[in-house]
């Protein structure tokens, strides 16, 4: 029997949020295998060496480089660059280090060796203050941590081995740096391909809709504390079979490891004074500094001002990424592909209901060398003139193209909460009235939701919405009568929501929902608010294709128990189709246990109400 230990030992490549993609040959979204790319046998592998990089202020960086194997002597190619804060590389412990060594964590060796054998130079950074790199770390992407990425890509073309053209990736974290590097505006960085970034660290990560995602902080929380203490035990099993973060290589490798770890003990701490924050522009009183100074957003200027072409990708089901991956179009004129699949983080799984797999059977790397090879190789492949939108609708199961988003073709359906608990589908229809809402705080969208995708360490198995029908008796539910005709919904739905609350705090969830002749319910997309948040602020931050709110203090208003407010809030992007004979469900919730904290006081009770001038209501965005 043939033994292999390095299949278990690469299952360390999936914790926090380092994600690996599917590998094949190339292909096109619209005809898969019509693009070959220029693979070169005599590459397939890679030479490996490691090394420290000292950045303008002598702190030194460690670094992994990746060759392709037999790269010819003179010969010069384009670099991908990772920039991860998750451990670059590890190091098994005898004998098991013989067989693999190093092994690779944040980005998986599969897709390494895709990319050298296509021609490409492969960098991984621990960025300062993680892994074997040295320095403080007084936030998550400080300004010191972002502009480390021009010294990096300063050495980078500075190599025999390097054409002086640079393009960057990675999932998540490193999606997040990917980005955050153009900042710099290097004019040698020519790509970008941000995967499942972070857009708004506080509106679609932290504080989703306002509502603070504890659960989810508290597990990053302790997996970057293990990781910057070197410790993998957290990880189980497998953390017995490793010695730690690798070393870089030469005599000194491990002493400055050693200075390394003694100094992470002293890092940032991501979960500290989360529970002290309410708004976007609240201090975080270790680095008195707020949500927006840790996001892609407040460098837009900069990001566009570099040029640098962007390909977004990401998956209806990745925590609220989403949304940011499609404000973040709209706001940079630079981005010029977005592919959206039925995908939750990284992406691991096909998350859509109507799948008989799990498995991303969608290219992804196909299509991230595609991208690559047009704007670092300047290889005409077509990639420049497709539209700017690519995406999956569920229910139809098919791929579709759009130049906006969402799509011009749409026009919006109106439902109406009733206080018979129907959904009407028109004003003459809606029974006017209120509903009371015992809320039952025991309430979630699962264990397997798109929530707990966002970190390893977070998820129970597979991405998964199950038959949500029993679920839906803890909630408050309004349901349509069955659709004459298939309806398919692409872009935001909007809630408008009359809402009071026995409390002074509250948080309220809303669940777009189909119900199948059978009595199946399927989820399809949600949303969430606190009445605090309520106010509508145009543009507060940046342009968004949806009503808006800042989250700021400024536009903070008090809520008195017992008052009525309207919460006008938008549910996640999705394009999903409702088939004919299905009802369409919205489903209110007063809490998600284990993934959203409570409010500061409990309500025990919502109140919905309608009328007939100012209606509670949902807007579809259903193309015509």
């Amino acid at each position: 029997m043939k033994f292999s230990i390095s299949p278990v030992l690469l299952t360390l490549l999936f914790f926090c949020f380092s994600v690996s993609v599917n590998a094949g040959k190339p292909s096109q979204v619209s005809k898969p295998g019509l693009y070959k790319g220029y693979s070169n046998k005599d590459y397939h592998g890679y030479q490996y060496h490691s090394l420290y990089i000292p950045m303008r202020d002598s702190v030194l960086l460690a670094v992994d480089v990746f060759l392709p194997k037999h790269l010819e002597e003179g010969k010069k190619v384009p670099t991908i660059l990772y920039l991860t804060r998750y451990v670059r590389s590890i190091e098994a412990k005898p004998p098991f280090n013989l067989l693999k060594d190093p092994v690779l964590a944040a980005v998986s060796e599969g897709e390494i060796k895709y990319f050298t054998s296509y021609g490409y130079a492969c960098v991984i950074v621990d960025v300062r203050g993680t892994g074997a790199s040295l320095g403080p770390r007084r936030m998550e992407f400080s300004p010191e941590e972002i502009a480390d990425g021009k010294d990096i890509v300063d050495w980078i073309i500075a190599q025999p081995w390097s054409d002086k053209n640079v393009g960057t990736t990675g999932v998540s974290y490193l999606g997040t740096t990917a980005e955050m590097l153009l900042a710099n505006k290097h004019p040698n960085v020519k790509a970008c391909i941000p995967r499942s970034a972070i857009f708004d660290l506080y509106d679609d990560m932290i504080f989703p809709g306002g509502v603070c995602a504890g659960p989810f902080v508290d597990v990053w929380g302790s997996t970057t504390k293990a990781l910057d203490n070197n410790n993998f035990l957290p990880f189980g099993k497998i953390g017995k079979l490793v010695r730690g973060i690798h070393p870089v290589q030469g005599e000194k490798g491990r002493e400055y490891l050693a200075q390394a770890v003694a100094l992470h003990k002293k890092n940032f701490d991501v979960s500290s004074g989360v529970q002290n924050i309410k708004y976007r522009d609240d201090l975080n009183p270790g680095v008195n500094a707020c949500m927006n100074d840790f996001s892609v957003h407040s460098r837009l200027k900069q990001i566009e001002a570099s040029g640098t072409a962007i390909y977004r990708i990401d998956g209806w089901y990745d925590g609220g990424l989403a949304k940011g991956c499609i404000d973040a179009t709209q706001n940079t004129s630079n981005t010029r592909k977005v592919l959206i699949g039925p995908w939750d983080h990284g992406p691991r799984n096909n998350v859509s209901p109507y799948s008989n797999t799990k498995k991303v059977k969608f290219k992804v790397k196909d299509e991230m060398l595609r991208f690559f090879d047009h704007y670092l190789k300047g290889i005409n492949n077509g990639i420049d003139a497709e539209p700017l939108y690519t995406y999956f609708s569920v229910g139809e199961e098919t791929w579709k193209t759009s130049e906006a988003w969402p799509p011009k073709n749409e026009e919006t359906m109106k439902m109406y909460l009733s206080s018979d608990k129907s959904l009407a589908t028109s004003a003459d229809k809606l029974n006017v009235g209120s509903v009371n809402y015992n809320i039952d705080y025991t309430a979630t969208s699962g264990n397997t939701s798109r929530w707990n995708s966002l970190t390893t360490l977070y998820m129970h198995g597979h991405s998964n919405y199950e038959d949500r029908k029993t679920e839906d008796q803890k909630l408050l539910s309004f349901t349509s009568t069955p659709l004459s005709s298939d309806k398919v919904l692409a872009g935001n739905p909007m809630m408008y929501l009359n809402l009071a609350a026995d409390a002074n705090d509250a948080t309220v969830f809303c669940y777009l929902e189909d119900v199948g002749p059978d009595g199946s319910v399927t989820y399809v997309t949600e949303g969430m608010m606190r009445p605090m948040d309520r106010k509508l602020v145009q543009g507060a931050c940046y342009k968004t294709c949806y009503p808006n709110h800042s989250f700021s203090k400024v536009d903070g208003l008090d809520y008195k128990k017992d008052e009525t407010v309207q919460l006008t809030f938008n549910l996640l992007p999705i394009s999903y189709q409702f088939k004919q004979g299905h009802s369409v469900r919205v489903s209110v919730a007063g809490a998600d246990v284990g993934h959203f904290n409570f409010p500061d006081q409990k309500p025990t009770r919502f109140t919905i109400s309608s009328d007939k001038v100012n209606p509670s209501y949902v807007e579809l965005p259903v193309m015509k």
